[in-house]
């Protein structure tokens, strides 16, 4: 697992995921990338934060640092990868911005991810024929000439942001494709969410998921009833009670 102080590794990853599917980007390029799903305004900004000094004055860059405390989270190996697919979703498709739909796309693969939207019954084949069939025949987005430029778009970014804040506040160490579904959901006008909606999923469902394992079914009568094993009941009374929880 890496955390942000590896973004140079990330970047040369990620120039080798897109080469492999022939498309070939620049060290400068992929850097920016990485620097985007960081949620950082440049390259020149995460550099600046992985040295733990100020970034230098940037004359075309706002002054945004890192959001949550990076130096503190790990990227987990199946969501790294993940990233680098939706990426690559984006560059494929000559798109000059890789949007949520793209990283929802990118998500079904991702172990994590995938074991959540399964938890909450939701068909992944089903999800990603539709995901499919709306990023190649309705998605309007402009498409650029030079398929390594695509970049995240500011509701992809703030995301991530999202994520790592949830995260830290946690006191989690690890960021998985599971935890990047779940700060997805508060972008309510996209329709990858559009999409897990229409299969039933909501985000309390997912954030039940996370924390405990467990999500609540739904029923035909509007009631809900928690799925929760005897292990989670015990620790949940342990912490109420100030007790140590057993295994």
């Amino acid at each position: 697992m890496r955390d942000f102080r590896d973004a140079k590794a990330m970047a040369h990853t990620l120039r080798t995921a897109l080469a492999a599917t022939g498309f070939n980007i620049t060290v400068s390029q992929s850097l920016e990338l990485i620097a985007k799903m960081f949620g950082v305004a440049d390259w020149n900004t995460l550099a600046a934060a992985i040295r733990g000094q100020p970034p230098a004055p940037h004359e075309n860059a706002s002054p945004t640092r890192p959001t949550g405390d990076l130096t503190q989270i790990l990227f987990s190996r199946g969501l790294e990868l993940a990233l680098h697919q939706a990426l690559a979703h984006a560059s494929r498709r000559a798109h000059e911005h890789t949007t949520l739909e793209h990283l929802l796309l990118a998500l079904i693969d991702e172990p994590d991810a995938a074991a959540a939207m399964k938890a909450c019954k939701v068909d992944l084949d089903a999800l990603k024929v539709r995901l499919t069939s709306y990023i190649d025949d309705e998605l309007a987005i402009t498409t650029t000439d030079d398929p390594g430029d695509s970049s995240p778009t500011a509701a992809f970014q703030r995301v991530v942001q999202r994520a790592v804040i949830h995260v830290t506040d946690a006191r989690h160490s690890t960021l998985t494709g599971a935890d990047l579904l779940l700060a997805m959901f508060d972008e309510r006008e996209s329709h990858a969410v559009w999409l897990l909606t229409e299969q039933e999923m909501t985000q309390q469902a997912a954030e039940n998921f996370i924390r405990h394992g467990t999500v609540r079914e739904s029923f035909h009568h509007a009631r809900t009833r928690p799925i929760v094993v005897e292990k989670v009941k015990r620790r949940t009374a342990a912490r109420k009670e100030g007790k140590k929880p057993k295994a």
